[in-house]
């Protein structure tokens, strides 16, 4: 699959194989030459990452990709980039499905379709004294999915009769993830924090999950400020944040 993306935006880098895009992203902010926004695209990765450790299936005909920004906004509002950029991808997939189709975000940054796994980002921070930059990658199953046995997947073509591009997704995130970023503030924090659980996955319902090697369950309230679930268990409210807990799935 050839894309034409570098020959139009000098802010994209495009390749065939990579190991991959996150890590290719740590390297060209490694060499210090520039400190501009930059997209890193991939037609395939041989070692896609995944969050808390895993790793994603890179076939060829989906999205991989990751953004270089640097962070031009309060470090505060840290933990809300993850809500952000679960908002962006569900509001681009939005763009391309049907009306019927149930979309949801699956605390913190995963996009489930009926129930199923669509999409996945991992967001790496490097904060070194006046480097400040995010990395946030990004994967969109759009052509195929990956058969697991942990739990469903599935892709944006299996939905529609006129099927899309890799190219027609990647430039409809670009607009609204970059869009979201450069307005990013106390303000829109607000109004990203309300989209997410708007479309949130298992809101006010009970869920399954395991934080720091212990299992637990509770109803999903609310997200706090600073983007953690906030559970109601048989022994109260309970705080989570993402770096310690993964929500199960029925």
């Amino acid at each position: 699959m050839t894309y034409n993306f570098t020959n139009i935006f000098p802010d994209v880098r495009h390749y065939k194989l990579i190991d991959s895009t996150n890590t290719e992203a740590k390297r060209y902010l490694s060499t210090g030459d520039s400190t501009a926004p930059m997209w890193f695209v991939a037609d395939e990765q041989n070692a896609g990452k995944g969050r808390m450790g895993s790793s994603w299936v890179s076939s060829n005909g989906n999205l991989f990709c990751s953004l270089v920004c640097p962070i031009n906004w309060n470090l505060k509002l840290m933990p809300m980039l993850s809500a952000l950029v679960a908002v962006s991808i569900y509001e681009t997939l939005k763009f391309f499905l049907k009306e019927s189709n149930e979309i949801k975000i699956k605390w913190p940054n995963d996009i489930l379709i009926d129930n199923s796994k669509i999409s996945g980002a991992l967001i790496e921070n490097i904060i070194n004294g006046e480097n400040k930059f995010s990395i946030i990658g990004i994967g969109i199953n759009i052509n195929s999915s990956p058969k697991l046995k942990v739990y469903d997947t599935s892709h944006v073509n299996m939905y529609l009769d006129d099927k899309i591009k890799v190219n027609d997704v990647f430039l409809k995130l670009k607009y609204i993830l970059e869009k979201k970023i450069n307005k990013f503030s106390d303000k829109t924090s607000d109004l990203i924090r309300a989209a997410m659980l708007k479309n949130a996955w298992k809101i006010n319902e009970n869920i399954n999950y395991i934080s720091n090697s212990q299992e637990g369950n509770g109803i999903f309230k609310d997200v706090s400020e600073d983007y953690e679930i906030i559970l109601k268990s048989d022994s109260g409210q309970v705080k989570l944040n993402s770096g310690e807990l993964k929500i199960l799935r029925d």
